[in-house]
């Protein structure tokens, strides 16, 4: 029983210390938390057109053809938004052909329940692509909830996996101003 207090003890204190770390390394405040914090610190090769804030409240991005360059760009062109569905093409940029339809009716389901939802698709080729596709199997889709998590969907992208995948994602702890990965907090 001691034994196990002790190692109890220890494992406290590193999750501790690894909280502190994370906190005094952030600069950025309380920014939108959409992408993972080493995706923020790189320059995006290309930037996305933001949307104005006006014109993502009058009617919600569905269109699945916006392309990002970072994880990063999430919060400029997503700053609106509530979550994002961002597809991640296969490595070589195959089956670039995102399960748009399945997206959209997502999106319109959540929408109705008054979140704005964001549909985006990641730039194959990119770092922050090589990062995700690292940490789950694509081509995929990523659901991320502003602040929350972001959740990963491989193999048959349904539109029940996606709202289950955003419920998920809005209902995790969050990871505070870093971000959060598909594979969890970072």
């Amino acid at each position: 029983m001691i034994l196990g207090t002790i190692v109890l003890l220890v494992a406290v204190a590193l999750v501790a210390r690894a909280v502190i770390k994370t906190n005094g390394a952030s600069d950025r405040g309380d920014a939108p938390a959409f992408a993972l914090p080493t995706a923020s610190q790189t320059p995006a090769a290309e930037s996305a057109s933001a949307t104005s804030s006006t014109e993502a409240a009058k009617a919600p991005n569905l269109s699945v053809t916006t392309e990002i360059g970072s994880l990063a760009d999430l919060n400029t062109v997503a700053a609106a938004n509530d979550a994002v569905f961002l597809y991640v093409p296969g490595k070589d940029g195959s089956s670039s052909n995102p399960p748009a339809a399945a997206m959209q009716s997502a999106a319109g389901r959540i929408g109705a329940q008054g979140y704005k939802i964001g549909l985006f698709t990641l730039k194959a080729g990119t770092r922050d692509h090589e990062m995700i596709a690292a940490q789950m199997a694509v081509p995929g889709v990523v659901a991320g909830f502003k602040g929350r998590g972001m959740v990963p969907i491989s193999g048959d992208i349904t539109e029940t996996k996606l709202i289950q995948a955003f419920v998920a994602a809005s209902s995790a702890g969050g990871c505070g101003p870093s971000g959060c990965g598909p594979a969890g907090c970072n």
